[in-house]
């Protein structure tokens, strides 16, 4: 039996784990839509969907986009940037993107070791 199950399986209960963070973490503060981000994510899932002819990728990339695009207007009230965060939001912030880093370096590690046949 391969590590392929196991791998999957790990992932989907760390996405779980997320997913419930975020909804606790959405209920604790209300924060607004902030559409600048909306459009930038559409323009990167819109372009990665395209050369790896993941057109589902493409398609939310372009829903993305358009959404961002048609709430233009709102971008400059509902964008903060670094500076504007209070400390304990840029420390959680931190702590997410050190996270995910390690996360993904470690499903990078993965990938090559079972590529090579080591595992």
């Amino acid at each position: 039996m391969g590590t392929t199950p196991w791998l999957l399986i790990a992932i989907l209960i760390i996405l779980i784990g997320f997913v419930f963070v975020a909804i606790y973490m959405k209920r604790k503060t209300k924060t607004p839509t902030d559409y600048y981000t909306l459009f930038v994510i559409g323009i990167i899932w819109l372009a990665a969907g395209i050369p790896i002819k993941n057109y589902a990728l493409s398609a939310m990339g372009a829903a993305f986009m358009i959404t961002g695009l048609v709430n233009k207007s709102k971008w400059k009230e509902n964008h903060r940037s670094w500076k504007d965060l209070k400390p304990e939001e840029k420390k959680f912030k931190t702590i997410i993107i050190v996270v995910l880093g390690v996360l993904v370096l470690l499903g990078i590690v993965a990938y090559f070791i079972t590529e090579k046949g080591r595992i």
